[in-house]
């Protein structure tokens, strides 16, 4: 199938950086609009290697899925190409619209993280809710979550982006946006994979309300509960639940002129938000580094490097 092609002809025939980190590490791209079983349904190995230099030209110009794996345990990301977009809304006093620019190319998780993917690596499940493993996982704090990213990153052999400093302003820990391993999203890039393209107020790619539900696990709909990844429809690039379900942890600090301890920015909204926490440049309240909440989680970030 389209993941067992040959690391060597591929990275020979195609240098762009955002295609040769799948290729490097086993995995291909797909098209947007099939999934990966559908892949496998359509094509067989022989035809898939045939016609792969054909497919890479119909990718989308906004994102691609790339799948992943550990262990029996799959999951995907999507690559977000560089570019400019505005970050913020007028009505958000700490998060004024401006300009932003994405310099560097990324992967981000399609899925907020699942218990089931957690529990893999970490070997443990810290979450509240566990009626399945396809939840989201909660209870999990900054610092949690970026020791599962080093550990994600050592398990499949890539760099780890973290290293522990006692004497860092980032709460002990220095982040190498160089490497390529797992990180947690900057909130430039989270916001940036939110909006998907528009400038709409929520990550559905509109400004109405009453679609939200559509969209969304929150507090009109969750029951008191979180639910499984992926159930409710995607954005315009195919991320899924960045409204609701669970807040995810960015790497920011939620004012950067505070010190060591500063408090962290939590993104997205969760099941017990109400409709303004759920709009893409909201920035939730900031979280304190070490708190573990049954409404915070995360989801994964890479750096595309070459």
């Amino acid at each position: 199938m389209l993941e067992n092609l040959r690391r060597k002809s591929l990275t020979k025939t195609y240098n762009d950086p955002i295609r040769q980190v799948a290729f490097e590490l086993g995995y291909a791209h797909y098209e947007n609009h099939l999934s990966i079983d559908q892949y496998k349904q359509r094509f067989s190995k022989k035809k898939v290697t045939k016609s792969f230099p054909k497919l890479l030209t119909q990718i989308s110009k906004d994102f691609s899925l790339v799948p992943f794996s550990l262990d029996d345990v799959k999951f995907n990301m999507i690559t977000c190409q560089s570019g400019t977009f505005t970050m913020g809304h007028e009505n958000r006093c700490d998060n004024r619209p401006r300009t932003e620019t994405i310099d560097t190319p990324f992967l981000l998780g399609e899925t907020e993280l699942t218990q089931e993917l957690y529990q893999a690596v970490m070997g443990t499940n810290p979450s509240h809710f566990q009626n399945n493993s396809q939840n989201p996982v909660e209870n999990v704090s900054w610092v949690d979550a970026i020791k599962f990213c080093n550990e994600l990153s050592r398990l499949q052999g890539l760099d780890e982006c973290y290293t522990e400093n006692p004497k860092s302003l980032d709460y002990g820990w220095d982040c190498d946006f160089s490497k390529n391993g797992y990180r947690l999203p900057t909130e430039k890039e989270w916001e940036y994979a939110a909006k998907a393209g528009t400038d709409n107020l929520y990550y559905a790619g509109t400004n109405k309300t009453k679609k939200l539900d559509e969209y969304a696990w929150f507090t009109n709909n969750s029951n008191e509960s979180t639910h499984p990844v992926a159930t409710k429809k995607p954005n315009k690039w195919g991320f899924y639940d960045m409204s609701g379900n669970v807040e995810e942890w960015c790497w920011d600090k939620y004012n950067p002129k505070n010190g060591a301890d500063a408090w962290r920015v939590d993104r997205g909204g969760s099941w017990n938000s109400v409709n303004p926490s759920l709009c893409s440049f909201d920035r939730g309240y900031g979280r304190s580094p070490g708190l573990r909440h049954n409404a915070l989680g995360f989801r994964v970030c890479r750096s595309i490097v070459s």
